[in-house]
């Protein structure tokens, strides 16, 4: 199967505004596609970005289009490329995840970084907003001054993490503020173990990870 015939159809929850529901499909009448996506696709030759709010009409054609040719969910209202980097993983990555698991319990701590301000990563994070609000998932946020960084851009001050974490587990947001954030030593497997635990990933899913990373490192077997 072509990667560039990959995508995936997208739903999207209603409450939380965040992908809810996912299913990949392979097209590989690519002209046809654009047709159906157009004319926001006129400027996307490659069809690299995220088409949504589709309309039942447009996901019925693109369902048409599929191999072999299926009926979308109603659910599904949405269009991208998949993250091939998580194609091998034989379990669900949590990104874009990070809310709808959360709220499902299935899911103790979200972190995110980014440079600040920044208003995409404003935009990334305003679905916590209300359930921060309700005390339904707790908050911190960490800024940390970059003066060579505003040095070069003087519109950025520095860098912002962003930690969310369920109520009853709010102990693992000053553990990955001190055994990652403000780690002491050089990256190794037992802090990728670490950091996984801390985000929700079971044992059996470190192993697998930290496997493949080991497989990665320069000189390794």
């Amino acid at each position: 199967m072509s990667r560039s015939s990959n995508f995936v159809l997208q739903g999207f929850d209603d409450v939380t505004k965040t992908v809810s529901a996912e299913w990949r499909v392979r097209i590989e009448d690519l002209e046809q596609l654009k047709a159906v996506l157009a004319p926001e696709s006129d400027s996307d030759p490659d069809l690299k970005g995220l088409y949504v709010g589709l309309s039942p009409r447009v996901m019925q054609k693109i369902g048409a289009l599929c191999i072999p040719p299926i009926v979308p969910d109603a659910i599904l209202t949405g269009l991208s490329r998949p993250y091939l980097a998580f194609d091998a993983v034989p379990y669900l990555i949590h990104t874009n995840f990070e809310l709808p698991l959360m709220l499902d319990g299935r899911k103790p701590l979200a972190v995110f970084g980014d440079v600040y301000p920044s208003d995409w990563f404003d935009e990334l994070l305003e679905p916590f907003e209300p359930f921060v609000a309700s005390g339904q998932i707790l908050r911190r946020i960490i800024d940390t001054p970059v003066p060579a960084l505003k040095q070069q851009h003087p519109d950025l001050d520095g860098m912002r993490d962003v930690l969310f974490a369920l109520p009853d587990e709010a102990w693992r947001i000053n553990a990955y503020i001190r055994d990652i954030l403000n780690r002491s030593r050089d990256w190794d497997d037992d802090l990728e173990r670490l950091q996984g635990s801390l985000l929700g990933y079971e044992d059996w899913q470190n192993d697998w990870w930290i496997e493949q990373r080991s497989r990665r490192l320069p000189g390794a077997d």
